[in-house]
């Protein structure tokens, strides 16, 4: 039986990700879940071609990746979506999941919170998007921050611990 991971990253599928995260966690497909970027065949070619062969790599959009994530699993697979509101709508599909990686967000409107203070990564999130990691993490799903392998997990609690919303 294979393992769902799911990471933020606004940068979708990327060196960092085929090169330290697939063989870290042994991911045998990687999903980007982007709704426009799975409809434009031209930008999914671009973003695929320098992911290695031994991976199955897919660019779906949220309605198909709910449905990959109902199916049968042997191997382990990575799913990656650009916005931390993306995980809203993967609710019921984040408990089959092993963790939650929150990665990198670049600024955006409406995003305050820099979660990252000091640190090589950018991750900024909105008072809903702290809301929806509480939400989430309440539901016992494990939710970390972590930019690569090699750098330390942190988790939501203690990340929380140092957030007061406005």
């Amino acid at each position: 039986m294979g393992h769902h991971y799911v990471r933020i990253d606004d940068r979708l599928i990327h060196g960092q990700i085929v090169t330290a995260w697939c063989g870290h966690l042994k991911i045998d497909k990687i999903v980007a879940i982007d709704d426009a970027l799975a409809a434009n065949t031209m930008l999914q070619s671009i973003m695929l071609m320098g992911i290695p062969r031994q991976y199955k790599a897919h660019v779906v959009t949220m309605a198909q990746a709910k449905e990959m994530f109902a199916l049968p699993s042997d191997g382990n697979h990575l799913f990656v979506t650009r916005f931390p509101q993306d995980l809203g709508n993967l609710r019921e599909e984040l408990k089959q999941c092993e963790m939650v990686i929150i990665g990198n967000a670049a600024k955006r409107p409406g995003t305050k919170y820099n979660l990252t203070k000091g640190g090589g990564s950018v991750f900024f999130a909105s008072e809903d998007d702290i809301r929806l990691f509480d939400s989430i993490s309440a539901d016992g799903i494990r939710l970390i921050y972590q930019t690569v392998p090699k750098s330390p997990a942190k988790e939501w609690a203690d990340i929380r611990k140092g957030i007061r919303l406005k």
